[in-house]
C-alpha cells in the first residue's frame, strides 16, 4: 500500500474530525459567558447600543452577555483585547468605523491588523453625530461659526474621544473647507469631551446624538447640524450638514459587532445569524430607536462591503486633510 495513500486516508480523518468539532461547537454556542468589548465608556451611545442588544441575546439564550467597556487609545484598547482572543465565540468587538479604518492608517504604533485579525458579523445601528458648539462661544449657527473661523483661523478647540472618530474627521474637514486650523483636544470618553465643551474649555464638538440628547433638551450646547441626510425626527430644528453648507462632512456612523479572526467559521455563522435575529424583533428594534439608533442588522457579506467602501472613502479623506498616515 503506498505511503501517500495512508497519508490521505490519515489527512481526511483529521479534517472529518475538525468539521465534527467545528459544528458541535457551533451548536454549543453561546459559552457560558459572552463578553461585547466596546471602546466607549459606560452610558455613551455606543454603550447603551450594545447592553441593548447585549440583554435580548442574553434574553433569548439565558446565558449571561456582558458589557465590556475598555475605553482609551482611539478604540485601540478595546481592539488589542479583543483579536488576542479567545476563539470560540464568547469575547466580540462592538465598534465603530475609527479604531477598524482609520487608527491604522493615521496613528502609529497600532500593533494590531483589523483586517486580517477581525471578522465583521453585522451592524447593529446606525446613529448621526451634532456639531454643537458653547454657549460661550456666541453662534447660534453653522454659518456663524465658519465667518470665526476664516477671522481667527487658528484660536478655536474641540474636543473629541480619539484620533480617527467622526469627532476628530468632521471637524478637520470643517476647518480645511474655511481654510483654517483647529486644536484638537482629544479625551477618554464622551462625557468627558461633551462636559468640556458645556463648561466652554473647548469651543465645539461633534458627538453622536445618543451621548448628547439631554444636553440638546436642556439648552447646555447650541446645535449646529446634525450630519444625517435627513432631520432628526425628534430634533427637527437642527440642520444637516448639507442644509448648514458643510456637504462634505460624514453622515451616519455605524456601530458593528466583530470577531476575532481564528473562531470557526460555524460559530461565526451562528453568532451572526442569532444577532440578526434579536435585532429584527420589534421590542428590540424599538430600543434601539430610543437609544438614537437607526437598527440596523445587515449581512456578514453586505457588512464587508460596506467596510471596503467606506475604507476606500475615509483614506481618501486622510490623504486629502494631510493627516498622519502609517507608513
Amino acid at each position: 500500500m503506498s505511503i501517500f495513500r495512508k497519508s490521505g486516508s490519515f489527512a481526511g480523518a483529521v479534517t472529518l474530525a475538525v468539521l465534527i468539532a467545528s459544528g458541535s461547537a457551533a451548536q454549543e454556542w453561546p459559552p457560558r459567558q459572552t463578553n461585547f468589548v466596546i471602546g466607549f465608556g459606560a452610558g455613551s451611545a455606543a454603550d447603551l447600543l450594545a447592553r441593548v442588544v447585549a440583554e435580548a441575546m442574553q434574553k433569548k439564550h439565558g446565558r449571561p452577555f456582558i458589557v465590556e467597556n475598555k475605553a482609551g487609545a482611539g478604540g485601540n484598547i478595546s481592539v488589542d483585547a479583543v483579536v488576542k482572543g479567545p476563539f470560540d465565540g464568547s469575547v466580540l468587538l462592538v465598534s465603530g468605523f475609527a479604531p477598524i479604518i482609520v487608527n491604522p492608517l493615521i496613528m502609529p504604533g497600532v500593533k494590531f491588523d483589523p483586517v486580517a485579525q477581525l471578522v465583521p458579523l453585522t451592524i447593529m445601528g446606525t446613529t448621526p453625530s451634532v456639531v454643537v458648539s458653547s454657549k460661550k462661544l456666541g453662534v447660534k449657527s453653522m454659518r456663524e461659526f465658519r465667518e470665526l473661523l476664516k477671522k481667527n483661523p487658528e484660536k478655536y478647540s474641540y474636543s473629541t474621544v480619539g484620533p480617527g472618530t467622526i469627532g476628530h474627521l468632521s471637524m478637520e474637514m470643517l476647518a480645511d473647507q474655511s481654510g483654517s486650523k483647529m486644536v484638537h483636544v482629544p479625551f477618554r470618553g464622551t462625557p468627558e469631551a461633551l462636559s468640556a465643551v458645556v463648561r466652554g474649555d473647548v469651543d465645539v464638538a461633534t458627538i453622536a446624538l445618543g451621548s448628547i440628547a439631554s444636553q440638546l433638551e436642556s439648552g447646555e450646547v447650541i446645535p449646529l447640524a446634525i450630519t444625517s441626510a435627513k432631520r432628526w425626527p425628534g430634533f427637527p430644528d437642527i440642520p444637516t450638514v448639507a442644509e448648514a453648507g458643510t456637504p462634505d462632512m460624514p453622515v451616519d456612523a455605524w456601530m458593528g459587532v466583530f470577531a476575532p479572526t481564528g473562531v470557526p467559521k460555524p460559530i461565526l455563522d451562528k453568532i451572526a445569524a442569532e444577532l440578526r435575529a434579536v435585532i429584527a424583533q420589534p421590542e428590540v428594534r424599538d430600543r434601539i430607536i430610543k437609544v438614537f439608533y437607526n437598527p440596523s442588522g445587515v449581512s456578514q457579506e453586505e457588512f464587508g462591503k460596506i467596510l471596503q467602501s467606506d475604507r476606500d472613502i475615509l483614506t481618501a479623506v486622510i490623504r486629502k486633510l494631510d493627516l498622519q498616515i502609517k507608513n
